[in-house]
């Protein structure tokens, strides 16, 4: 769970030269003909409408935030984390949508599919295509955990994972991020943690990820392992009826990223929180340019506070393996997503 990329973009960002190593082009990529293009098409109308990177855009835009797990114990490619964000930063709001992991959606193939497993289904038909024709790789590598990948490979995971999600909402995803989960634990802890009220008890020891968390409820404060825990608990040592489904986990990473803006703005230092994000640069991707984040920081550090913004749940039911969602229900929670109004709902739990 890497959520805090949100904030990456308009909490807090890494001096400029620093921030250069985190830039990835999503027009490098190895898709089948038909994504390639759309691919292509859509990256050039950005690049014209933004044409001026070092000015920010008083038009809203849209941000996908996927965490993936690349740790040392946990060498999977199925995201953890998917987060849609709407800013708008002339009304300095922010409306959030955790995406189920166990979302149905269609994969590369046509096929139903889960819609964690499709950043793994761009990477590795990148990798399958590229191992038939070196020719497709241009030579460039990024850093993904512990490894050097080809940037073909990140490239065409996230944007088949932008895409994807684009289809189903019926959006246009400007920016995307991609981080793993070391990114979280150094931001909290350079932070000196964040106070979370935690909503009940938690208990699940998962050894073979060394991952042992507890939780009782209360108002407390999280130190960077901990937020981690909180941010990704799902199953309960104690059986299923205190299991925690991905609705509720996606409000609590949601949680997480309340506190983390409410922590770095009531500093009121704008030089430190550009300090902060050099931390979490190593572990982050995106195609997001340093000249819009450091313009985006400089213009709305402090504006966004947590009275603007707004937890939008995704209305879905599990229905097994997947969940769906109302056509109905879908067709109105996104009408208040996409809405530059204000939606009426509480800001922090979405009801």
């Amino acid at each position: 769970m890497i959520v805090l990329l949100l904030f990456g973009a308009l909490g807090c960002v890494a001096v400029y030269q620093n921030m250069h190593k985190s830039t990835i082009n999503l027009a490098n990529v190895i898709l089948e003909e038909t994504e390639k293009e759309d691919s292509k098409s859509r990256d050039l109308d950005r690049e014209q409408k933004l044409s001026d990177m070092g000015a920010v855009t008083e038009e809203d835009f849209y941000t996908l935030i996927i965490g993936l797990d690349n740790s040392d114990s946990h060498a999977g490619l199925n995201t953890d984390t998917l987060l849609v964000a709407h800013v708008i930063p002339g009304h300095n709001m922010i409306k959030l949508m955790s995406i189920p992991r166990d979302l149905r959606v269609t994969n590369l193939r046509g096929f139903a599919a889960k819609i964690n497993s499709i950043f793994a289904n761009g990477y590795n038909y990148a990798v399958r295509q590229s191992q038939e024709n070196p020719g497709l790789l241009s030579g460039k590598y990024v850093q993904l955990g512990n490894k050097n990948v080809p940037e073909e490979y990140i490239s065409s995971g996230m944007v088949m994972a932008r895409e994807t999600l684009e289809r189903y909402m019926g959006i246009h995803i400007d920016y995307t991020f991609l981080a793993n989960y070391q990114s979280l634990i150094s931001l909290v802890d350079e932070v000196g943690g964040i106070e979370i009220n935690v909503e009940r008890s938690m208990e699940y020891d998962a050894p073979s990820e060394d991952m042992f968390i507890r939780f009782e409820p209360g108002l407390q404060v999280l130190d960077g392992e901990k937020a981690l825990h909180y941010a990704r608990f799902r199953k309960d040592n104690r059986g299923s009826s205190f299991h925690s489904n991905d609705f509720e986990r996606g409000m609590r990473q949601q949680q997480i990223i309340i506190a983390l803006i409410d922590k770095l703005t009531s500093w009121d230092n704008l030089p430190k929180a550009f300090e902060i994000m050099d931390i979490v640069s190593s572990n982050l991707k995106t195609d997001m340019s340093p000249n819009m984040m450091i313009s985006l920081v400089r213009q709305y550090y402090g504006k966004i506070t947590r009275d603007n913004i707004y937890s939008l749940p995704f209305p879905g039911q599990w229905n097994a393996p997947y969940v769906d969602a109302d056509q109905e229900e879908l067709e109105e929670r996104l009408r208040q997503f996409v809405s530059l109004d204000r939606p009426n709902i509480d800001r922090t739990t979405g009801s």
